[in-house]
């Protein structure tokens, strides 16, 4: 046998191995995440010896009360009003990353709100500004429509105006029309009563004429009588 075959056929068997090893490696992987849930230990004394007396969940706030930087650890005050040693590197002066994620999905969600309320807020107010476009549209229509009537009262009451003036000057016409009417028929009167008058005095003298006559002429004729009947 061949030893270069021999080992080529050695070298494609481990090729195929790992090929192999790779690809069922591949497979049976799947995608996970490092928890980022921490818990504190707070032990009674500034060692890891020393007894644990409480703990405390990532994010949770506390008060430093002195920091031991020899032994690594910081005495702090538990919110029971008890005090205890921690693991000084274990603290931030930040927030942790998940209370600072949390706030700000709280933030977030609270936009988002905030948005919806504003997109309503936003939609009432386009459909109130239709509803005031239509009102404001009707009110200038409705002010055209006054400023017309207001024009023709204007010009009504500009001929009442006219009207009423003629209508005095026609009642003083009339007044001073009756006054004249009123004079003349008292002169009528007057030269009614004249003309009686006067015709009365004829009369009268023609009646004494007549009685003046009566007396005169009897004797005329009977003295021209008296003087015929002497003559013969």
């Amino acid at each position: 046998m061949n030893p270069i075959l021999t080992y080529k056929g050695r070298f494609v068997k481990k090729i195929l191995l790992i090929l192999t090893l790779l690809t069922s490696t591949a497979i049976m992987a799947q995608p996970a995440y490092v928890s980022d849930e921490l818990e504190i230990m707070v032990r009674s004394g500034k060692s890891s010896k020393h007894r644990i007396i409480a703990t405390l969940k990532s994010g949770k706030m506390v008060n430093v009360i002195e920091t031991d930087r020899p032994s690594g650890y910081s005495k702090i005050k538990l919110g029971n009003s008890r005090e205890g040693w921690v693991l000084s590197r274990l603290l931030n002066k930040t927030p942790s990353a998940k209370s600072r994620l949390a706030k700000a999905e709280a933030e977030l969600a609270a936009l988002k709100t905030k948005f919806s309320d504003a997109s309503q807020q936003l939609t009432q107010l386009s459909s109130e500004k239709g509803s005031l476009d239509t009102e404001t549209s009707e009110l200038k229509e409705i002010n055209t429509a006054l400023s017309r009537e207001l024009a023709q009262l204007k010009e009504t009451s500009s001929n009442a105006v006219q009207i009423l003036e003629e209508r005095n000057q026609l009642q003083q016409r009339v007044v001073t029309i009756e006054r004249e009417l009123e004079s003349l028929k008292r002169e009528n009167d007057m030269l009614i009563n004249s003309d009686a008058l006067d015709w009365f005095l004829v009369g009268s003298g023609v009646l004494l004429l007549g009685i003046i006559l009566g007396f005169i002429l009897p004797k005329v004729s009977w003295r021209k009588k008296s003087s015929w009947q002497s003559s013969f």
